[in-house]
This record gives structure tokens, C-alpha cells and sequence, in this order.
């Protein structure tokens, strides 16, 4: 039976309302706390499994909503009486409010707005708060730890009223922020555009900060720096304020420090600011060029700029004091191989099962299951999988059904829908921010799996600048996330023996984007198989796990493959790898490396002939002429699995072999 939280929870986003965990103290549990908040069940099993039974808690603009928060408190004004009288006063109607009575007898009013009100006041009595943009409510039907509860006292969700005229009258008489500005003399548009540019930058270079970036003293600049435009005149300073309360809700500022560090640090920043004007802006007018509003916009940045250099007179570089820096330790899915937040990669050749060992981790995270080590994995997460060579029923599901992964916490990324509704492929230079909005609203993701990596690779993988332009986004998103991202791929050919992270294929700035580099090694003739640490960090690198590859039939007669953990291993992984592995260099003979190739791929079961021929080539420079020379040595069967079907080889049945159990 679902805690009456949660039960509140699943009511009201079985309604469509996104919801976020608050602590009992009401305090957001999450950081961006108004992006994060979800609709999705998922979200709600998720946040009430990770957290003690929180409180459901209803961000108000997001719902185009405002409510009123009329206190009851012993030694303060009565709320619920002043704003009876107020309405009464007003002639507004109460008889079909949505009213909640909250735990200390005060009163919730909700209603609806397409105007978006912040949480000032305005005009409104002493002992009434304002929630809109920005604020939140506890929802009705939570109860507190004491026992006290939320209780809804008449209204329906499906009949929230508008917000009545005279009730938005007083909102819009805001209480001044900031002390009022010096009396300027006329302002010209271009002050005033510069202005509304210069605060648009502001707010760009804010959102990009995370914590421990000093975002407190940033703020305080900022504000500072707006503010001598608002003692200028140019701009309206509560607009000002405004606008950085914003910036610091979106980028979890106020989640962190609570509303009211933030509404000082603004403050401080913006007074100082207004007691020192800007001096008039002097730049070339261009009023008189006709050209477009995009290259208008181009020359305003410029002449900003160009108005910076001369009072700065040189670039400057940023410096953050050590003092601000917040040390902070890794967060470890598995501790010392998957760190959270971070680009992994997991590299080796062909048949030694890679994407089924990203499997096997899948179920562990899904499942709060065992490492290969023995230790737990302390949280059960979700699990994203973005793979662009296997089928998600035939191949991805059944693996994952092998391991008994929790089908409930793994998704995969099957393509994107564009601006006009049709169905595209999923390209991580565009659809990143697309792909955070889904994490949010299923309540995060603990690790996404990309196969292979290649594929957000715009341009061509060898090239270095390619590679890292292309692999930044996923690394932002693994930050930002807190999710471990782990992405799948190839040795290079004739690299055995070799620095087992410089054997990644293609750029070597894959490996080092990467904070750790897992490998995967085959032994020939045998089916044992090694994992290790190539490259990390954040731990030591050294040290894998021995592992073999098992058949398993499942539900309907299908069969799929999982992963058997065998002993640890101690040494690096060039000595692990160099125990197991067959040195196929560039002067072995190419049919004598085809046919190592074939017999290693094929070891576990027929393998489609244009697969292997397209990976011999892109992994080995092994062609097809020579493919199939080493077929008619090694007496390869090549049959066609059915009409429609496309041919597959396998091992002549007397060189098969049975796989371990």
C-alpha cells in the first residue's frame, strides 16, 4: 500500500501535474527543482524509493497558476481574515475557489493565469504571500511527519478559477525591490536596447555556472553591472531583479541557498549598482542603414564589445580563488570502474561481448543489485540505451530479459520526433537538450550505454577536433546528470600489446575525453574472456575480472547471451590483455589475421556474413576477397537462415564448440 505522500503524488500526476519531492521542513529535495518536476509515474516511483516518504510539491507557474498564501500565525497578522475582507472589499467571489487548508489552519487560494505573476506580493495585505513563477506550493493531500496534513477544501482541478481582475490589479503594484533610481535625463532606444542585450548576456553566462563555480559573487556582478543601467535610467530595475531571480530558480542557485540569499545577494548587487550610473552610451548609430533585425543585432553586439575594449583596453582572463572552489568527491556507481557524471568507454575486439557486459552492469543499476567486486549498487536507477546496430526486440530486450534487468527502469532511445512531427534519428548534436527535458521527466537516469560511440561522432572519428566537438555535449550531459555515460568500442587494427587506451579506434581524444577506459580481451581457442581498467582518473588502474559469454533460451524459445563473472585479477591490463590475447600484427599475413578474425567471431554461433565482412574491414583493413579465401581454408558453411533472410556463417560443426555453463 502506497504512504498517503505518495498516493497524493500518483493522484495528482494520473491528472497530468508535475510534481517534485520536498523535505518535511518544505524544502525542495531536488535541484532545479521547477525543470525537474514530472508528470510521469516513473518519476513518482522513482523519487519515493530514493527519498524517505517526501512531500509532493506542485510548482505553480508551470501550471499557469497563482496561489495565494494566507498565514495563521500566533504572534502575526491573520491572513485567511484579511484576505476575506480584502475580497469582500473587492466584490471577488469566493463560493467556488479552490481552497486547501494548510497544517497550521492558513489557506491555499489557487487560480489560473495566462499573465505570469512572480511571488511579490504587490499590493496585498500583510500575512498573504504570493506563489506564481519561481514558487511552489505543498500539494494538498500531503502529510507531515506530526501527523498534520494538507486537506483540500472545496474546488476541483477541473474548475480552478481565473484569477479575478481586482486580485491581478494588486499583484501588478509591486513593492519596489530595489531603492529608486537617480533621476536621469532622456534615455535613447539604443541605451535601452543595450540594456535588454546586456541582460540577456548576463543571464546566459549565469545558466552556464554550476555550484561551486561561484555562483554567489557572479550573481552579485552581475547585478552590480545591470544595476548601473538601471541608475542610468536605461532599463527598469525591479525588471532587472526580476530577471536574475529567474536565472538563479533555473540554475539551481535558489534550490541550494534558498530565495532569500538569493533576493540579498541581488539586492546588494543592484543597489550598489544604482548608486553609480552608467555614464550615456556613446557608439555609431546605424538607424539609418536598412538592414535585417539578425545583422542589426550583430552590429549592437559588436559596438558592445567594441565599447568594452575600449574601457577594458585589453582581453582579461577569469580567475576563481581556490577558496571558492568546493571540493567534492566522485560519485561511484561502481566503485573504482563506473563513475556517475562522467564519459567511460568500453573498448575491445570483436566477439568478446562488450554490449553484453554493458547489459550485465544495465541489470545490476536496475535491479540495486551486485558488482562483479560483491558489492551493492546502493541506488536503483534507470538505464538509457542508445544503440544504432542492434535491433531493440530481437537482440537489445532479450539480452536484457537474460539478466533479468528491471524492464520498468531501462528505456531506449528509438529517435526523435522534429518540429513537424516526423520521425527522425537521434543526433546528439541537436536533440541533447531534447533528451535532458525526457531524463527530467522520468526523474533522472543513472547511466546511458551509447553503441557504439562512433555514432555521436559528427565528422570523421580520426580527427581530434571532430571527435571533441562531437563528444562535449554527451560529456555535459553526463555532468549535468549526474549520469555515468558509457560508451562502446573498437580495438584498432594490429594494436595488440600495445597501451591498451591507445588501441581505441580512431582519435585518440576518445580515450582522452574518457575519465576511464574499460577493455575486453578474448583468449582464442578458449572461451575465456578478461575485462580491466585500461585508463582512469579518479582510481587505480589496474586489476579486471576473468568472464565468460553463455547461451541462455528465454521466454518463447528465444536465446540470447549474458555474461558469467568469474575471479579477480590482479596486474595491468597491457599484462591481463597480454595473456589471453593472439598478436595479429601488420606483418602476419592478412589471410593468416581473416582467419583468426573468423574463428574468433564465430566462436559462439553463426554471425551474418555482412557483418563480419564490413567489421573485418573497419576494424582490421581485412577485404572481402580475403574473407573468403579464409572461409574455403577454414571450412566455413555459409546457409541462408530463410527466403527472405540474409546469410550467415558458422564453424563446420566439428570445430564448434560447446560453451561453458
Amino acid at each position: 500500500m502506497h504512504s498517503p505522500n505518495k498516493a497524493a503524488a500518483l493522484a495528482l500526476v494520473s491528472r497530468g501535474l508535475r510534481i517534485f519531492p520536498c523535505n518535511p521542513d518544505k524544502t525542495p529535495m531536488i535541484k532545479a527543482w521547477e525543470q525537474s518536476a514530472s508528470n510521469a509515474g516513473l518519476f513518482v516511483d522513482a523519487q519515493w524509493s530514493i527519498h524517505r516518504d517526501p512531500l509532493p510539491a506542485i510548482p505553480v507557474g508551470v501550471h499557469k497558476l497563482v496561489v495565494f498564501d494566507c498565514d495563521r500565525k500566533p504572534n502575526g497578522p491573520d491572513g485567511v481574515q484579511a484576505f476575506t475582507a480584502l475580497c469582500r472589499q473587492l466584490g471577488v467571489d469566493l463560493s467556488n475557489a479552490f481552497a486547501v487548508e494548510t497544517p497550521s489552519q492558513g489557506l491555499h487560494l489557487y487560480f489560473t493565469t495566462e499573465a505570469p505573476y512572480g511571488n511579490s506580493r504587490g499590493a496585498l495585505p500583510d500575512g498573504i504571500d504570493v506563489r506564481g513563477v519561481g514558487g511552489y506550493v505543498i500539494a494538498p493531500g500531503a502529510l507531515l511527519p506530526d501527523g498534520r496534513t494538507y486537506r483540500q477544501l472545496a474546488g476541483s482541478w477541473d474548475a480552478v478559477p481565473a484569477l479575478p481582475e481586482p486580485l491581478a490589479a494588486l499583484l501588478r503594484q509591486k513593492q519596489p525591490l530595489t531603492s529608486p533610481a537617480p533621476q536621469q535625463s532622456a534615455v535613447s532606444d539604443r541605451e535601452h536596447a543595450y540594456a535588454l542585450n546586456a541582460i540577456a548576456d548576463e543571464i546566459a553566462s549565469l545558466s552556464l555556472m554550476r555550484e561551486g563555480q561561484g555562483r554567489n559573487r557572479a550573481l552579485n556582478e552581475a547585478a552590480y553591472s545591470l544595476g548601473t543601467m538601471a541608475g542610468a535610467g536605461w532599463i527598469d530595475p525591479n525588471q532587472v531583479a526580476d530577471s536574475l531571480m529567474q536565472t538563479a530558480i533555473a540554475n539551481g542557485y535558489v534550490a541550494k541557498d534558498g530565495i532569500e540569499s538569493a533576493k540579498r545577494t541581488i539586492e546588494s548587487g543592484l543597489n550598489a549598482g544604482i548608486q553609480n550610473p552608467r555614464a550615456p552610451l556613446v557608439v555609431p548609430t546605424i538607424e539609418a542603414i536598412d538592414i535585417t533585425p539578425m545583422v542589426r543585432n550583430a552590429v549592437e553586439t559588436f559596438n558592445r564589445r567594441q565599447s568594452a575594449s575600449q574601457v577594458n583596453g585589453k582581453r582579461s582572463v577569469n580567475l576563481i580563488q581556490g577558496s571558492e572552489i568546493e571540493a567534492k568527491p566522485i560519485t561511484w556507481l561502481w566503485e573504482g570502474y563506473l563513475p556517475a557524471g562522467k564519459l567511460t568507454l568500453l573498448a575491445g575486439a570483436g566477439g568478446t561481448g562488450k554490449s553484453t557486459i554493458a547489459f550485465s552492469l544495465a541489470s545490476t543499476i536496475t535491479n540495486a543489485g551486485a558488482w562483479p567486486d560483491g558489492s551493492r549498487c546502493n541506488i536503483q536507477g534507470n538505464v538509457l540505451i542508445w544503440s544504432s546496430e542492434d535491433d531493440p526486440a530481437d537482440t537489445i530486450k532479450p539480452r536484457l530479459m537474460a539478466v533479468a534487468a528491471n524492464e520498468r527502469r531501462y528505456g531506449i532511445i528509438s529517435g526523435v520526433l522534429d518540429e513537424h512531427g516526423i520521425s527522425c534519428a537521434f543526433d546528439a548534436g541537436r536533440d541533447m537538450e531534447a533528451l535532458r527535458e525526457s531524463v527530467n521527466r522520468i526523474g533522472g537516469v543513472s547511466m546511458l550505454i551509447i553503441d557504439p560511440i562512433v555514432t555521436a561522432v559528427t565528422g570523421d572519428m580520426h580527427k581530434a577536433n571532430d571527435v571533441r566537438r562531437s563528444l562535449q555535449s554527451i560529456v555535459d550531459f553526463a555532468a549535468e546528470a549526474n549520469c555515468a555515460v558509457l560508451g562502446i568500442t573498437h580495438f584498432a587494427k594490429g594494436t595488440a600489446g600495445k597501451n591498451s587506451a591507445d588501441r581505441v579506434i580512431g582519435s585518440q581524444a576518445f580515450a582522452a575525453l574518457a575519465r576511464m577506459v574499460l577493455v575486453a580481451a578474448k583468449e582464442e581457442e578458449s572461451a575465456r574472456r578478461v575485462f580491466t581498467r585500461a585508463k582512469s582518473n579518479n582510481s587505480v588502474d589496474t586489476g579486471g575480472f576473468n568472464y565468460s559469454i553463455e547461451p541462455v533460451t528465454i521466454a518463447r524459445g528465444i536465446v540470447a547471451t549474458r555474461v558469467v563473472w568469474g575471479e579477480a585479477l590482479e596486474g595491468s591490463s597491457t599484462s591481463i590483455l597480454s595473456e589471453v590475447e593472439t598478436d595479429i600484427s601488420e606483418s602476419t599475413s592478412k589471410r593468416t589475421r581473416a582467419k583468426v578474425f573468423l574463428q574468433q567471431s564465430l566462436a559462439n554461433g553463426p554471425v551474418p556474413s555482412k557483418e563480419l565482412m564490413e567489421h573485418a574491414r573497419e576494424a582490421f583493413g581485412i577485404s572481402k576477397d580475403t574473407m573468403r579465401l579464409a572461409q574455403e581454408e577454414l571450412g566455413i558453411v555459409a546457409r541462408k537462415l530463410s527466403m527472405q533472410g540474409g546469410w550467415v556463417w558458422e564453424l563446420p560443426f566439428s570445430t564448434q564448440r560447446v560453451p561453458n555453463r
